[in-house]
């Protein structure tokens, strides 16, 4: 029988090894976060349609937003339900991937994180912490709460803290998307459900083969869109299919260690340095880290559905810190260093240079392939701005009859048997990180 959610208020009895936890008067003690008792988490996005022109480079970035208003709570503490009983599990570390975050907990965090994740993971209503947290420390570990959950189904943009007299956080109110708990359940199976499908197609190759793979599959199983049911979620990307950049970052993760990787993620912001953003390591098999920003990949105003980007797969944090404004270091944990971009999409597939004449050679064989494969899209990097700049003017530029960029695609029909019926083209040039765009036009 379901049992709805909203009848659920919970206190827990702690084992011997967590220790007893002291109930939690909401009285004038108890703390607020922001007017409505919550932390919310929103974005936004400014993504550029692919044009013949200057296009701003992709822009998401989401935040936790805090103020430091507080109101007294009247309401009578949560009342303990007899039937249930705190026990430590560790399941939501592989379940949320979030080991490589785990071992660097000191063992207070590791108490409080755990009696967290595991209040959620059985949808509970109020989780007691049997160590607590500094009420100064408590909006650094309601962080690390929201990007450590990755896997479950509960509201990550409201929490409630209940502070003792000490000043010490000793429990949480949580909220949730579901009115029942056996819809959280089906909700977690069915994600777990698709991440199984998508890696269970992942191809034997390379970790480039394979990462990029899961890349793709993320990005053209999702579309851009905070209006959406679940829109920070990895379920919402997924699932659902609609996710803003948190839910994006998830889902990337989970692919990634449900396909054996050791990952991590960061927080930061993008262009926009009023709102934060979140991204992707992951470890490959010759031991270094790399970049992957599966949300700036995907444009959000870009209709066609079968586009992906790679701007951000297999970049280093400098290559990343070109656009986004800045990588915050959390006080829990040290995010890995990306210095490598020896993996790069651009360098791995070829599309990297710095020479207009090999850009024109490396254009005209995508284009060619491009074309024979039903694609649409030829890419490429260099250094920065400055060169990609000069290389699509020494490339595209000319009067009609000196146009290398015509006279290429032109060939590309002929050679692909007039699969395109124009030499027309779209370029978007992101100038800070060095990376062109050619958007193949096949109508009349």
């Amino acid at each position: 029988m379901k049992k709805r959610i909203l009848s659920l208020i919970i206190c827990a009895v702690m084992g011997i090894s967590m220790c007893a936890c002291s109930d939690i008067e909401n009285n004038e003690n108890d703390k607020t976060l922001s007017p409505d008792n919550s932390v919310t988490v929103t974005e936004d996005q400014n993504t550029p349609v692919v044009t013949d022109g200057n296009t701003p480079s992709p822009d998401s970035q989401p935040t936790v937003t805090e103020d430091n208003k507080t109101e007294n709570n009247t309401s009578t503490k949560p009342k303990p339900d007899a039937d249930w009983k705190y026990e430590f599990d560790s399941a939501f570390i592989e379940q949320n991937g979030i080991a490589h975050v785990w071992e660097q907990l000191d063992e207070d965090t590791k108490i409080n994180l755990g009696e967290v994740m595991n209040a959620i993971n059985d949808v509970m209503l109020y989780c007691p912490l049997s160590i607590g947290v500094p009420k100064d420390q408590a909006d650094s570990f309601l962080d690390l709460v929201i990007n450590c959950s990755m896997f479950y189904t509960w509201r990550g943009t409201k929490f409630k803290v209940h502070a003792d007299e000490s000043g010490m956080v000793k429990g949480l109110t949580l909220d949730y998307r579901v009115d029942y708990e056996d819809d959280a359940v089906e909700r977690a199976e069915s994600l777990e459900k698709r991440l199984k499908e998508i890696v269970d197609k992942m191809p034997s190759g390379t970790d480039f083969e394979k990462i990029k793979y899961l890349h793709d599959e993320l990005i053209l199983s999702c579309d851009y869109s905070d209006d959406a049911a679940s829109p920070f979620t990895a379920y919402g990307a997924l699932v659902e299919g609609k996710a803003t950049c948190q839910g994006y970052s998830d889902a990337m993760l989970l692919l990634l260690d449900r396909a054996g990787y050791e990952v991590a993620f960061a927080t930061g912001e993008g262009k926009d340095t009023s709102v934060k953003h979140k991204w992707v390591y992951v470890k490959c098999s010759d031991g270094k880290w790399y970049v992957i920003d599966p949300t700036w990949d995907d444009p959000q105003n870009i209709t066609d559905v079968n586009y992906v980007g790679y701007d951000y797969l297999f970049i280093s944090d400098e290559e990343l810190l070109k656009d986004h404004a800045k990588k915050y270091e959390s006080s829990y944990y040290k995010t890995p260093v990306a210095d490598s971009m020896d993996l790069n999409y651009h360098k791995v597939m070829g599309y990297y240079t710095n020479d207009a004449d090999e850009a024109y050679d490396i254009i005209k064989k995508q284009a060619i392939e491009a074309v024979k494969d039903g694609r649409r899209y030829i890419y490429l990097r260099a250094d920065d701005g400055d060169t990609i700049n000069k290389i699509y003017k020494a490339v595209a530029g000319g009067s009609l009859g000196n146009n290398k960029l015509e006279s290429i695609l032109i060939e590309a029909s002929k050679e692909t048997k007039d699969k395109i019926k124009t030499a027309k083209w779209q370029k978007s040039i992101n100038e800070k990180t060095g990376t062109l765009v050619i958007t193949i036009l096949d109508e009349e």
